[in-house]
């Protein structure tokens, strides 16, 4: 028994000494881990211009369509190359029986062969690989306006889902003054109590749209921090004015095709289906059997050193392969190009009716909603609440003009998004970057 009461303090020792060490130091963590662990610093993203620069300077994809370029520009090269020139060596008439045993009767020919492309097809090589250059462009400049409507939606999210913050904390401070005017008048005894819990309920409803509100304000930023290649971003959202500015009334949406000839998208089908008649007549050109020419010089050791020249000549019969299958598949290739390229442009020109009309419609609902729907919105709620205190009015009708103005606030800054990713979109479709102009949106005003 003693023995084991040794042990078993030896070993209570033993395993609080670690506890204590660690207990009374405390060691430094790495540099690496230090930094690890320290947030990353946010992007303040001030206008979209900025975030599109930002964009354009960070993002993979552009670097990824700058090497399809340099791709493309490898194919051309490679199309504008002759074949290699072969040389041979053979030996003949050594090694064998009787006379020919050894090296005495040895021939050697040297020779040189070429073969000769006939029927043009090193010039419709180069064609199509100047065609799928072109293409190659036009899909980096593609790449490059993606990139800049999807950086100006995302923008246009995250102030949007920054203001929905702005519009809880509002809605949650409202109904805090609903809570604190209904227990007033229910300690006065001129309220149930049912009427608290109600204010009360109405209350914890704008704290669960409040911490939505957040989410949806994280996942926003994340999403364009995505976009810009950047760890964190930080919208801004209370200057960013140029949200808020509606800009001129648009044109009323046209049933023409408001795109040009020579939209971006357009160009891209034309290019594409100039890439495969291309590369049809590269396959027609392949069908054309290749001529090889060939030249050497032959020593006859047997001879005393005597040498000759020979010269051949082969040309391919096509008997079997003409290259029908792959002028077949060349050919069905353009005509789906050419069958796309239809449906394309038909998509473009609904495309663009559709951007305008939607357009047009949130910009009117925004201007109405800013103009006459807030303010009346505004005043209502007041009126309740001040009414609600001097006994005016019920509760019900409290907490209705409250939701009526919340909802009035939310479909605003709804309508608002709406206008700046439309403009996005219709400048994609057009070809070009629509960027919000900063320098003409009010500054310092307070935005309803």
């Amino acid at each position: 028994m003693l023995l084991r009461s040794y042990l078993l303090c030896g070993l209570a020792t033993v395993a609080l000494l670690p506890v204590s060490a660690a207990a009374q130091t405390s060691p430094r963590r790495p540099a690496a881990a230090r930094e690890a662990a320290a947030p990353a610093e946010a992007f303040v993203i001030r206008s979209p211009q900025q975030a599109v620069d930002l964009a354009l300077a960070r993002a993979p994809v552009l670097r990824s369509a700058a090497a399809g370029i340099r791709g493309a520009q490898g194919d051309r090269l490679q199309a504008g190359l002759r074949p290699n020139p072969e040389f041979s060596f053979s030996a003949e008439n050594f090694g064998g029986t009787r006379a020919y045993g050894g090296i005495r009767s040895l021939e050697t020919t040297y020779g040189l062969s070429q073969r000769l492309e006939v029927g043009g097809q090193r010039q419709a090589r180069i064609a199509a690989a100047n065609d799928a250059l072109s293409l190659t462009g036009l899909d980096a400049q593609a790449v490059r306006l993606d990139l800049v409507r999807e950086v100006l939606r995302a923008l246009a999210m995250a102030v949007a889902a920054a203001r929905n913050i702005e519009i809880g904390r509002e809605r949650m401070r409202l109904s805090q003054e609903v809570v604190r005017a209904t227990q007033a008048r229910v300690d006065a005894g001129r309220e149930p109590f049912v009427q608290q819990r109600r204010a009360e309920v109405a209350q914890e409803t704008a704290a669960v749209a409040l911490e939505r509100a957040q989410r949806d304000a994280e996942v926003a930023a994340q999403a364009l921090a995505t976009l810009l290649a950047a760890g964190r971003v930080d919208v801004a959202a209370a200057r960013a004015d140029w949200f808020d500015d509606l800009g001129p009334q648009p044109a009323a949406a046209r049933q023409v095709p408001a795109a040009p000839a020579q939209q971006l998208d357009r160009a891209r089908l034309d290019a594409l289906i100039a890439q495969r008649r291309s590369e049809l007549e590269v396959q027609r050109r392949t069908a054309v059997p290749d001529v090889s020419v060939n030249a050497g010089v032959r020593r006859y050791r047997e001879a005393g050193g005597d040498t000759s020249f020979v010269l051949g000549l082969s040309v391919p019969l096509p008997v079997f392969d003409r290259n029908q299958g792959n002028i077949m598949r060349a050919g069905a290739d353009l005509a789906r190009a050419e069958a796309e390229a239809e449906r394309g442009r038909l998509y473009l020109d609904s495309s663009m009716v559709e951007a305008e009309r939607r357009l047009d419609q949130a910009w009117r609902a925004a201007n109405s909603l800013r103009r006459t729907v807030l303010p009346a919105a505004i005043e209502a709620a007041g009126f309740a609440r001040s009414g609600y205190a001097d006994g005016k009015f019920s509760l019900l009708e409290v907490l209705d003009a409250q939701r009526v103005l919340s909802d009035v606030r939310e479909q605003l800054n709804a309508a608002r998004l709406e206008v700046q990713q439309v403009r996005a979109d219709i400048g994609r479709l057009r070809g070009q970057a629509e960027i919000p102009d900063t320098s003409t949106a009010p500054r310092g005003t307070r935005r309803p």
